[in-house]
């Protein structure tokens, strides 16, 4: 999703966006896996250890790219992104807003939908209920909420209940 927002948004830069979503959530490995669904969504009890995979993921994206020789000044943009990218109401950049709507979006797929059921028990109604809501607000750009209205109604389809 991340390289077809920065089709639509030439302005971005896809050597900002890629990385920050390729690389946005390996601060989950610091994290025991055993509380890691307990760190987000309906039934956090743990939001500090979500905000630890931002900074730590931030960190380890820092390393990587660093060995890679990746340009010093887009780590920085990179890994401030990486940092916050869940906690963060508000978006940077444009960038910024391009990483966290691909974040987003894959919920609108059929893994996605079936995935993010699964964690937390919802009936495939329920999860499809919650993703027309998340149209609202969970989105920073036009672009990205027209995607997840396609891609919606494709799941509707896919469950031959468009229009229910």
């Amino acid at each position: 999703f991340a390289q077809q927002l920065t089709a639509v948004h030439p302005e971005a830069n896809v050597n900002i966006v890629l990385p920050a979503i390729l690389l946005h959530d390996v601060g989950w490995s610091t994290v025991p896996v055993d509380k890691q669904l307990q760190s987000f969504g309906p039934h956090m009890r743990f939001p500090d250890l979500r905000r630890r995979h931002e900074v730590e993921g931030a960190r380890i994206a820092a390393d990587i790219l660093t060995q890679l020789d990746y340009d010093p000044a887009h780590i920085r943009e990179i890994t401030t992104i990486i940092d916050g990218h869940d906690t963060r109401t508000e978006a940077l950049s444009l960038n910024d807003a391009l990483a966290k709507d691909a974040d987003k979006l894959w919920r609108y797929t059929p893994f996605g939908l079936e995935t993010v059921r699964g964690w937390f028990g919802y009936s495939t109604a329920e999860q499809m209920a919650l993703l027309e809501k998340w149209l609202e607000y969970r989105f920073f750009t036009e672009t990205a909420v027209h995607m997840a209205r396609g891609l919606l109604a494709l799941l509707h389809l896919n469950h031959n209940d468009f229009g229910k």
